[in-house]
């Protein structure tokens, strides 16, 4: 680790001879009666003194809920309004609302809207601020502006086209900070300009520091030392900096790492005693003590643990205790050690904000809950449904009221009195009879007894219920915690499983449709992903190695045992002159193959060849299939070139290997037929998306495509290549899984990306066969299609 104390390394610009003077008078701070200026709030660590509760009251009302654009902003709210950054579709917005009513008082336009892409939602990111009058903000395209309390202008600066900044792939995210009448911003403009600073009072840029990878990174304002200053942390460096001048006033070479959840996202935590935690790598996080003797500072790294790790989400501290994320985990952590208290799946994935002596935390579901902030132990003590749509924003608190937006609306929390009466309507599980299982354990003198009676009842793992289209998934061992991973969930998302007092029993029901098949794992004790204990389908791919099963009308295929007459594969290597290394493909040929040497056949192109032999057992379908449904046909499976194993796909040069090498070899080496209509390109997973760009982008060469489960974020690409159907005859077969590859609290599923390319074709005049079914991401779902895919573009005419 590397420390520099008072490093005067910082490049200023002097607009004035007297800045000095002009900064002393120009000098203010956030009003005191903005309750919650900003970005983390008013201490810029998320916490807020007041308390939520006021007497008894314990629960939670919606005061009220209006529409509202996207966007990822946080909220700033002060002098009875609600300042907000959303968009519209069309534009990009700050907004005001009265923080009483919830009515829009105005909107002032930042630029076009930022549209989401790769796996993210439209709008802004960045938090505005509420500073002197004015709220200053910065739009995800880099402009940089203040407003006047009625939303009319009063500067703007453009940190692409003005100060040589660079757009970070998702935009612009830092939020600026305000301290003396200057804003401090990390613009990421390369050598020199991590960070600068810019006058609040007209925008203009008085100084720029810092040669650190700027990103996703947000200052703060921070005490250490005994003085006022701008903490900012860039991917290898935390630096702290006077903010009217730009004097670096410390360094710390904190070594953090390359990735999304680590060292490319760090906003530094004041942690209270001079100390800053800092989530600088993917697998570990890291306090640091910030000491002053003297004249120069001293930093120390007090701990490094891997119990806060894996999360966007900055965490809280009260009392000498963290508050945060480990992945999708809410875990308590010493602050002095980095050790854990306790840790709990409850209230699910979200972003803390400390009010008082609870923890109020917005989930990315939409559900708000609030918790007690202890290291005893995770007790929640009242939660409210909230949203319909995902919040990836922390709540602000102000004037006695909770403020949260959502991809869709904006809302006022506030305090209430719980309300007597009933339980809730009984769950849909008390009417299944896994439910009356569950109801009968109440009496039951000896549980474990009965569990495992009903156990020994069961045919299979999980437990189906067809007439009620349910599935209840069980796991039985000593754990104080399960949770489920599975296709049905989706990505990124861990659901807690219910424990059965009295039992080593865990449950988690839910409903599928008759023909679905998906993977699923257990996580026993916050562990990685295990298969089931109780079934023996195994499956591996996104949860790693784990279990599947299907519904009762789920077809698995007939297809891959004994055949009668068999097929052979055939080794075929080259020197490619294209990427200047060898290559190679197996080659299969059909039985009688060798008896007909007039005959010539179809050829099928199938791209992640490797993993259809072997995972696929696609040899032993071919064998099955050809010359019942599928006309006989020469398969070439294309292996992985050094260096392509494991990789999101091919390089670039991989469509120009095929068409003009790989194909040309073929119709040489073997006895094919020598049209585009004859030959197919076909991938699967991984290799579906390779699929359809060989075949779209050569379709001299290509007449027909298969595509299973393709990983397609939008289909623009290949919506690029189309041509009309009427200019261009194609057979098409698309098929994908409704529990493709997803992420439910972000803004990507490959299924939907399928949907449209599937529309995209219908609209081009094509009619592509497949469709959707009802099933998970893996090769025990996909392989059982290998029919269909084939029976599609190589029917059997005889």
């Amino acid at each position: 680790m590397k420390v520099n104390g008072n490093n005067d390394s910082v490049r200023t610009r002097w607009y004035a001879p007297i800045l000095g003077v002009l900064l002393v008078s120009a000098a203010g701070s956030v009003a005191a009666e903005t309750a919650w200026p900003g970005f983390r709030g008013p201490s810029h660590d998320g916490s807020v003194g007041s308390q939520l509760f006021e007497g008894d009251s314990r629960a939670l009302a919606i005061g009220w809920k209006v529409a509202l654009g996207s966007g990822y902003s946080a909220l700033a709210v002060g002098e009875g309004r609600v300042y907000a950054m959303f968009a519209d579709g069309d534009s990009d917005y700050l907004g005001a609302f009265d923080s009483e009513s919830g009515d829009e008082l105005w909107r002032y336009r930042i630029a076009e809207t930022y549209a989401g892409h790769d796996g993210s939602h439209d709008g802004p990111i960045s938090t505005p601020v509420i500073a002197d009058g004015r709220i200053y903000g910065l739009g995800p395209y880099g402009h940089l502006f203040a407003v006047d309390a009625e939303g009319k202008e009063a500067w703007a600066t453009h940190l692409v086209d003005d100060h040589k900044a660079t757009k970070p792939h998702y935009g612009f995210t830092s939020s600026p900070v305000f301290a003396d009448g200057m804003l401090a911003v990390q613009i990421g403009g390369g050598e020199g300009r991590s960070i600068a600073g810019f006058k609040a009072e007209n925008g203009e840029l008085v100084w720029t520091l810092g040669d650190d990878a700027i990103n996703y990174h947000s200052p703060v304002l921070a005490t250490l030392g005994g003085e006022k200053q701008v903490i900012s942390a860039g991917r290898n460096t935390v630096l702290g900096i006077e903010p009217t001048t730009g004097k670096v006033l410390w360094s710390y070479d904190h070594e953090g790492d390359e990735s999304a959840m680590g060292g490319e996202t760090i906003v530094p935590i004041p942690a209270g005693d001079d100390r800053l935690l800092l989530l600088n790598k993917f697998e570990s996080s890291v306090m640091l003590k910030v000491g002053k003797k003297a004249d120069a500072y001293e930093i120390s790294e007090l701990w490094s643990s891997d119990t806060i790790k894996r999360t966007y989400v900055q965490p809280v501290i009260h009392d000498g205790y963290i508050y945060g994320m480990t992945g999708r985990i809410f875990t308590c952590v010493d602050a002095a050690t980095g050790e854990r208290k306790w840790r709990s799946r409850e209230p699910g994935d979200g972003f803390p904000t400390l009010v008082g002596n609870h923890i109020v935390m917005m989930t990315k579901p939409g559900t708000l809950h609030v918790i007690e902030a202890s290291p005893e132990a995770y007790k929640e003590v009242a939660q409210i449904e909230l949203f319909d749509e995902h919040s990836w924003s922390e709540v602000a608190f102000a004037d006695g009221h909770l403020f949260a937006r959502s991809m869709g609306h904006l809302a006022r929390i506030d305090p209430a009195q719980a309300e007597d009466g009933g339980s809730a309507a009984a769950s849909w599980i008390a009417s299944t009879g896994f439910g009356a299982f569950l109801a009968g354990l109440d009496g039951a003198e000896d549980r474990k007894a009965a569990v495992d009676a009903f156990m020994a009842e069961q045919k299979s793992f999980p437990i189906i219920e067809p007439s009620a289209g349910a599935v209840h998934f069980v796991y039985r061992g000593e754990a104080s915690d399960v949770g489920i991973v599975g296709d049905m969930i989706g990505f990124r998302r861990e659901d807690p499983m219910t424990h059965v007092p009295g039992t080593d029993l865990f449950y988690y029901s839910t409903q599928l449709e008759p023909d679905a098949a998906v993977s699923y794992g257990f996580l026993p004790d916050y562990g990685e992903p295990i298969p089931d204990p109780l079934n023996d389908r195994a499956n591996g791919g996104l949860f790693g190695e784990v279990s599947w099963f299907s519904m009762p009308a789920w077809q698995s295929g007939d297809f891959f045992g004994e055949a009668s007459a068999k097929g052979r594969l055939e080794t075929v290597e080259w020197e490619s002159k294209i990427i200047e290394g060898p290559r190679s493909v197996q080659v299969y040929l059909p039985a009688g193959y060798d008896a007909d040497e007039d005959r010539r056949y179809p050829v099928a192109y199938i791209h992640g060849g490797k993993e259809a032999l072997e995972q696929g057992s696609a040899q032993a379908a071919l064998d099955n299939l050809i010359g019942e449904s599928v006309a006989p046909l020469i398969a070439v499976f294309v292996l992985p070139a050094e260096g392509e194993e494991g990789r999101r796909g091919p390089g670039p040069e991989y469509g120009e290997i095929v068409a003009k090498e790989l194909v040309p070899m073929i119709d040489e080496k073997f006895r094919t037929l020598d049209d585009r209509m004859s030959r197919a390109s076909v991938g699967t997973g991984g290799a579906a998306g390779t699929a359809l760009m060989v075949a779209f982008g050569n379709t001299d060469l290509f007449g027909k495509v298969a595509s299973q489960s393709a990983t397609l974020m939008t289909p623009d690409r290949v919506a690029g290549m189309l041509k009309p159907a009427d200019e261009l005859a194609m057979v098409i077969y698309q098929e994908w899984g409704t529990y493709h590859l997803r992420s439910p609290h972000e803004a990507w599923d490959m299924a939907d990306g399928n949907r449209k390319l599937w529309s995209i074709l219908r609209d081009h005049g094509y009619r592509p066969t497949g469709g959707e079914v009802p099933e998970g991401f893996g090769w025990a779902f996909w392989k059982a299609r290998t029919d269909e895919l084939l029976t599609n573009l190589f029917p059997n005419q005889g």
